[in-house]
């Protein structure tokens, strides 16, 4: 047996929308309201679940590639200052390579200059591996290799007319920063963190991007959906209320 205040509310509903020129509308709208609101809140919760998995799959991959955090550097900061470092071999190589090379001495400074990075990865590999044996032979070539450079930038004349002791000590000079920038190099790699942990932070941070406009789409919809309840309470409860229209009981069943 149905409830009688079911059956009055279905009758004032019917009434109201064979009566009033709004009523169909408004009634439309909560129900459009309400699907826009359900849509929103499964919206949600999907992303929710996506930006959870994303946040744990960059936590896993950080434990498993940097347990104990040694390596703190943002990985786009660490390819700014790796930059400028290569900007600064390539002049000092040139300076190097002053009179020892017939040819523009440009393209073989960047190209040592490339050689030299090597070295220092090679030296940050071994380093964080515990590879003590390529470590050791990585310092040891890239020392005989700038001694090198150093005699030969000493013995040959250069551009500038100056003795062979200046010479020999402004290779050496040379010689002395370049290996420095490659240590400091090789310590700026050990230091930075994984390429791979950058991309899975990247679509963590993107899918809780994601997931924080849907939240805000979602209320918005939650608010649009009460203005529309409220519009047809509204109306519902002044037919109830204009005189002989029966129980204000009915405003409550919908809306």
């Amino acid at each position: 047996m149905q409830d009688p205040s079911e059956v009055l509310y279905r009758q004032v509903v019917s009434h109201v929308l064979a009566t009033h020129p709004e009523a169909p509308s408004l009634l439309s709208e909560v129900d459009h309201r309400r699907a826009l609101a359900a849509q929103s809140t499964a919206e949600v919760t999907r992303l929710h679940g996506v930006m959870q998995a994303a946040r744990m799959g960059y936590e896993e991959l950080r434990h498993r590639l940097d347990p104990r955090r040694t390596r703190p550097v943002h990985f786009g900061i660490a390819m700014v200052l790796l930059a400028v470092v290569f900007t600064v071999l390539v002049m000092f190589d040139a300076v190097t390579f002053d009179g020892v090379l017939a040819a523009d001495v440009t393209a073989a400074a960047v190209a040592a200059s490339a050689a030299w990075l090597g070295c220092a990865w090679l030296a940050a590999v071994a380093a964080r591996e515990e590879q003590r044996g390529l470590l050791a032979a990585t310092i040891a070539g890239a020392a005989a290799l700038g001694g090198l450079l150093a005699a030969l930038h000493g013995e040959v004349g250069g551009r500038m007319p100056v003795d062979r002791p200046t010479r020999a000590g402004v290779g050496v000079a040379a010689v002395l920063l370049i290996l420095i920038l490659v240590a400091v190099a090789a310590m700026l790699m050990t230091r930075t963190e994984p390429a791979s942990v950058l991309l899975a932070r990247r679509r963590w941070q993107s899918c809780q991007s994601e997931y924080e406009a849907a939240l805000r789409i979602q209320r918005s919809d939650a608010e649009a959906e009460a203005v529309a309840r409220q519009s047809w309470r509204g109306l519902i409860q002044a037919h109830v209320q204009a005189p002989g229209n029966g129980d204000r009981k009915v405003i409550d069943r919908r809306g």
